[in-house]
């Protein structure tokens, strides 16, 4: 590094950490939203239990079909372009998602493929960001790994936090079989609480 790039190195430092840890922000919420508004997606899509099992898995069978293939893309196009292609793709997978597809049996199909759309697209971050930390700072893989993982495991903590209030905001569950599915989960977790009280006292 020469004398005229040394003002520039540190900035140029900061920026390429900030888009790291914007990537890791990005790479779990879409899939940690599905957890906490699971049984709301099944009444107003008529999935059957096993299809929302279908669903939550989806994401994990596109991360291990699409992370060897990874290193392919990255060859050709570079990891920069990659990772952006990939946080494009992530983005039009959640839009996908979101769009209203009707029932099911076949009128879902916007939910599964762009369920398994955004497990493809997070397969990318997934490989090629560890590997950008590890070149551009050789030398605070640990710091910089243990900042990546906060971020992703952070992120995805929030997202799974706000997903049910954001859902109420935007209308996901006004319909009444929703209301009602989530009653009946309240109720099994209250009667659940009662009887660990009641065994607790009788202990």
């Amino acid at each position: 590094m020469t004398a005229a790039d040394a003002p520039s190195a540190g900035p140029s430092r900061l920026l390429l950490l900030a888009t790291v840890l914007l990537v890791a922000a990005n790479l779990r919420p879409a899939i940690t939203v599905v957890g906490p508004l699971i049984e709301q997606i099944g009444v107003e899509n008529g999935i059957s239990p096993s299809a929302l099992g279908l669903l939550g898995a989806l994401p994990v069978l596109s991360l291990g079909v699409f992370s060897p293939l990874v290193h392919r893309l990255s060859a050709r196009i570079g990891m920069e372009r990659s990772i952006l292609v990939g946080l494009v793709v992530l983005a039009g997978g959640t839009v996908l998602r979101s769009l209203p597809g009707g029932q099911m049996p076949s009128g879902a199909w916007t939910l599964y493929l762009g369920t398994a759309i955004i497990g493809a697209a997070i397969a990318v971050g997934n490989v090629l960001v560890p590997a950008v930390v590890k070149r551009d700072f050789p030398h605070q893989v640990p710091l910089m790994t243990g900042l990546y993982t906060a971020t992703l495991v952070g992120a995805a903590a929030v997202a799974s936090g706000v997903a049910v209030p954001l859902a109420e905001l935007v209308g996901l569950g006004a319909d009444p079989r929703c209301r009602g599915a989530a009653r009946s989960r309240d109720g099994r977790h209250l009667g659940a609480a009662r009887s660990t009280s009641a065994s607790g006292r009788s202990a």
